[in-house]
């Protein structure tokens, strides 16, 4: 079912259609760095500042391990492809935090995903601590 939901979405982004998801969705593209596979990872994000995007994954998602060794890789951003570097943290819990607080802010839908409820439409601290110990935050830093 995901890899038909990754399709759709990876689909969308790169047509006309892209302002459906674009203010939520971006999709990574980068190489595998021991098998060369190439990867297209449709992923939410939320504006942490003009030029610099966060997103959050669970840590059992292998998948970013290959971004830590990475300089630079391709984004389908709002419809267009750029290229952006990207940095990532799976060890710092109030950094992670803090961007899993934001990005369940921004989207419900995230917060539901990460098993984070909300009170009176914040989300709840304690959901928030105990999801970001089994979160990665992937930076990402849009060329100027």
């Amino acid at each position: 079912m995901w890899l038909f939901i990754n399709f759709v979405v990876i689909s969308i982004s790169r047509s006309l259609f892209h302002p459906l998801i674009s203010k939520s969705i971006l999709v990574l593209k980068f190489k595998g760095r021991k098998t060369g596979k190439r990867y297209l990872i449709p992923v939410s994000y939320y504006e942490y500042s003009k030029q610099r995007l966060v997103c959050v994954t669970d840590r059992p998602n292998i998948w970013w391990r290959n971004l830590i060794s990475i300089e630079e890789i391709e984004i389908i951003f709002r419809g267009k492809m750029l290229k952006a570097s990207v940095e990532v943290e799976c060890e710092n819990d109030e950094l992670i935090k803090a961007h899993l607080a934001a990005l369940c802010e921004h989207s419900r839908v995230d917060g539901f995903f990460a098993k984070v409820r909300y009170k009176q439409g914040k989300p709840i601290e304690e959901d928030l601590k105990r999801a970001a110990s089994r979160m990665t935050s992937i930076e990402i830093n849009l060329p100027t």
